[in-house]
């Protein structure tokens, strides 16, 4: 998969065809690093380059740079995309939609890689909870909660919510660090003693 992801790309960087051709490729380089979880360091900049408002088919290509995000890529390596989502997107420049949807896609980022976020930028981000526009508001409540669950310790203290036990065990894991349990976090709330409850038709259509 990597031979043929670097393969690929370096046949990208030279393309003189059509954007629609470029589009479909990083598509696919996209997909083959996020799946396998491979490390193609030039794919994050070269992307970067083209996440501005005007580009053509943006969503898309801020989809792929998410898609190609995954916690063994270095947290340095993505960030020319959070840069360039954040110095292109939001900002009150835009309008609402434009920056609604580039802290959407920091979000999505950050699921996949959280440790690009610094605490610096998502108090920042944090801010716009109480923006005027309902879309950006949403929007940055949806990151506050990713990080209340994931790394509470980033955010101001106000926006970190309630503790529970789940995340009482949770450490903000350094680059390659993996994390073992010999329990589910979270388990003491199901009541095991409890015999499922069969799904009706409706459930499972």
């Amino acid at each position: 998969s990597m031979s043929l992801a670097e393969k690929l790309f370096k046949k990208l960087e030279s393309l003189t065809e059509r954007f629609e051709v470029k589009l479909m490729m990083l598509e696919f380089v996209s997909r083959l690093i996020g799946t396998h979880e491979l490390q193609l360091l030039n794919f994050y900049p070269y992307v970067a380059r083209f996440l501005a408002p005007h580009q053509r088919e943006v969503v898309r290509l801020l989809q792929f740079s998410a898609q190609a995000c995954h916690e063994l890529v270095p947290p340095d390596a993505v960030e020319p995309v959070l840069k360039a989502i954040v110095n292109n997107f939001v900002t009150e420049r835009n309008s609402a939609e434009v920056m609604a949807v580039g802290l959407n896609a920091i979000r999505e980022l950050c699921v996949r890689c959280p440790l690009v976020m610094s605490e610096d930028l998502l108090q920042d981000l944090a801010q716009y909870k109480s923006y005027k526009d309902k879309a950006v508001m949403m929007a940055s409540k949806s990151l506050i909660m990713l990080f209340r669950n994931t790394h509470p310790e980033l955010l101001h203290k106000k926006d970190r919510g309630k503790p529970t036990e789940a995340m009482a065990s949770l450490g903000r894991r350094g680059y390659g660090e993996a994390e073992v349990y010999d329990h589910v976090p979270g388990a003491e709330v199901l009541d095991v003693d409890q015999p499922a409850q069969p799904t009706s038709q409706q459930d499972s259509k």
